[in-house]
Order: C-alpha cells, then sequence, then structure tokens
C-alpha cells in the first residue's frame, strides 16, 4: 500500500500567490499607519539620537534618555 492516498498533489501557484497576497497586505498597513521620527538631542554636549516609526510620538519619547532634556523632531 503506497502513501498516495494519503499525499494530496501541492499546488504550488496557489499557495504562492496567497504568500504574496498576505505580503502585500502587511506592507500597505504598515506604509499607512506608521510615520518615522529622527529624535536629537538639543544638548551639545549629549548628542543623542534616535529613530521612531510611530503613528504618534508620546511625551515620554521626546525626552533625553540620558540628560532628561526635551529633543529636536524631524519627521521623515
Amino acid at each position: 500500500m503506497g502513501l498516495d492516498k494519503w499525499l494530496k498533489p501541492e499546488d504550488v501557484d496557489k499557495d504562492l500567490k496567497k504568500r504574496e497576497k498576505q505580503q502585500n497586505l502587511a506592507r500597505e498597513r504598515t506604509s499607512i499607519n506608521l510615520k518615522k521620527y529622527t529624535l536629537i538631542c538639543s544638548n551639545a554636549k549629549c548628542k543623542y539620537q534616535k529613530i521612531i516609526m510611530k503613528k504618534q510620538l508620546t511625551d515620554n519619547d521626546k525626552n533625553c534618555p540620558r540628560c532628561n532634556k526635551e529633543m529636536k523632531i524631524k519627521e521623515s
């Protein structure tokens, strides 16, 4: 008795199309909702920088973790 009755033939085209469709949907969702922010510390001695991708910045994001001063915000 063979394994033919247990194994189904693979339909590669349908599987690839499903994966591509899911990846495209995921890309569209992230590109629409997220914004890229570049934060640079205003203190000249600190020079701390970070890049955040969020919908909206919080007050906690705007403060420098090293010196606790307000950071300059550039939206990209």
